[in-house]
């Protein structure tokens, strides 16, 4: 299968998440793009997590910048996303409420702090019934509490799990 697109949301440019994507698109090719609220999130971690907790509590859809005209196009599509409150950004839910993504393959990649995975792939599952979720991986905080070397390593065996 040919891969078609590397989606990711990040805070910050370069970001843990952007890292990953930047990596997977390395390995397996296909296209980049970037999930943005047009109301940015804050650079300080605290106000940012503050912002997360409520978009959470208040099931939030926050507005994107930008759409992908060609989703059609795709039928295999790596999502990425920060761990926050133990699921995805519920920018990610916008992205995911955008578009239909029945039959496609979507394949979550996560950067997170302590809590891994958590309930973000269920999550993202239940948002999307008519997919084929493949295993995701996760990387605690890329070149923090991972170092590179390492976050890459296990972004690699991943793919080749996963034959990519």
């Amino acid at each position: 299968m040919d891969v078609d697109a590397t989606i990711s949301a990040s805070v910050l440019a370069p970001g843990h998440v952007a890292q990953m994507a930047g990596w997977i698109q390395s390995e397996v090719g296909g296209d980049l793009f970037s999930i943005v609220t047009v109301e940015p999130y804050s650079s300080d971690y605290d106000a940012c997590l503050d912002r997360a907790a409520d978009e959470k509590a208040a099931n939030a859809r926050p507005t994107l910048t930008n759409t992908v005209s060609n989703m059609a196009d795709y039928d295999v599509i790596f999502l990425g996303y920060p761990d926050w409150w133990g699921t995805c950004p519920m920018a990610i839910f916008t992205f995911l409420d955008s578009y239909d993504f029945t039959g496609k393959t979507v394949i979550p990649f996560c950067a997170h702090g302590t809590s891994g995975l958590a309930s973000s792939v269920r999550d993202i599952r239940a948002a999307l019934p008519d997919i084929t979720a493949l295993d995701a991986v996760g990387v605690q905080r890329p070149g923090m509490d991972t170092s590179l070397e390492t976050a890459r390593s296990t972004v690699t065996n991943w793919l080749a799990g996963l034959d990519y």
